[in-house]
């Protein structure tokens, strides 16, 4: 007699799921539309940020992106297939619509980036020195100085002489 109860209680919610599938619908595309729209802020700052020398996106972002470009498709495919679907077939869908909503607010919570979007990448720089061998006078002293500062500090990995 349970069992019977509990099947009944199951289609009952699967009706119910699906006479409000298309309100799902719609709440799920208004949020990929909130997570869709950060995408393309980033994508903007990330141009502003990268056009400045040693900035590189940093990956955490570039595979956010791609998470949300790849979800984008899927809740497209998902509403065609909702917007032709029958009764029994959105009984089907409607597991997939749910399914995506988690998923999209997640990416909508991952999407608040703490921290900055690129990473400070130094280029490889070094100071030569024009002739091998001690330099004289002051100017040599002043390079010397110099180059000993720049190692020190972590400027220069390293310093060579040809």
């Amino acid at each position: 007699m349970d069992t019977i109860l509990g099947t009944i209680g199951l289609f009952v919610r699967k009706v119910t799921d699906v006479s409000v599938i298309k309100e799902k619908m719609d709440f799920l595309d208004r949020n990929m539309g909130m997570v869709s729209a950060r995408k393309a802020d980033i994508s903007l700052e990330l141009e502003q940020e990268e056009r400045r020398p040693g900035k590189k996106r940093k990956r955490e972002v570039e595979l956010w992106m791609q998470n949300v470009g790849s979800v984008e498709d899927q809740v497209r495919k998902l509403r065609r297939k909702v917007k032709v679907a029958r009764f029994f077939s959105r009984l089907m869908l409607a597991d997939q619509v749910s399914g995506l909503a988690i998923e999209v607010d997640k990416l909508h919570e991952k999407g608040r980036f703490d921290s900055s979007l690129t990473l400070d990448v130094k280029p490889a720089r070094g100071y030569e020195l024009l002739r091998p061998g001690e330099l004289p006078g002051q100017a040599s002293q002043a390079k010397r100085d110099e180059i000993w500062d720049c190692s020190m500090n972590g400027e220069v990995l390293r310093v060579s002489t040809w």
